[in-house]
């Protein structure tokens, strides 16, 4: 994880993009008591040292499209979809489903689920897309993918909205 997370701040400054500072682990383990949630270890390893991009324009967003959120702004998918009027997925949990990242300024979102039940499998979903479906069985997989800009993170279909 170590070598995946410099590749994924490597990119980041090359880019220019400007980074969150990182979290302590005592504001660590404030979100996790919070909203009564787990942080696996490779995202807590994350958001230690790279803790996402400020939403500064012109420097939040990748050269895709992706943004990856600090964890102030880190929340639940019904609270993330009620804000910005996405329909709710269908799924269990998914109050201990929070999003982290988003596509294109909210085309879509990914959501890793934090409920701690399997903590051998974290899965991360799309949110906001007419057919969701699981992008990664963990957040280090995610990242591997982010960093091959592999097809599995995106969707053909266009967000869902709430009339």
């Amino acid at each position: 994880m170590v070598n995946t997370m410099s590749r994924l701040i490597a990119l980041w400054k090359d880019q220019g993009l400007s980074l969150a500072k990182g979290n302590s682990e005592a504001r660590l383990a404030e979100f996790e008591t919070k909203n009564a949630v787990h942080l696996p270890p490779d995202m807590r390893q994350y958001l230690a040292v790279a803790n996402g991009m400020l939403n500064i324009p012109g420097s939040d967003c990748d050269a895709n499209g992706f943004r990856f959120w600090p964890l102030d702004e880190v929340r639940s998918v019904p609270e993330v979809c009620s804000e910005s009027g996405v329909t709710i997925p269908a799924g269990e949990a998914l109050d201990k489903h929070f999003v982290f990242a988003d596509y294109l300024q909210w085309s879509w979102a990914y959501a890793i689920d934090l409920s701690g039940r399997d903590r051998g499998c974290q899965p991360i979903i799309h949110v906001g897309t007419l057919e969701p479906k699981t992008v990664a069985q963990s957040f280090c997989q995610f990242i591997e993918l982010y960093l091959k800009d592999a097809p599995d993170l995106y969707v053909l279909s266009q967000p869902q909205r709430q009339s």
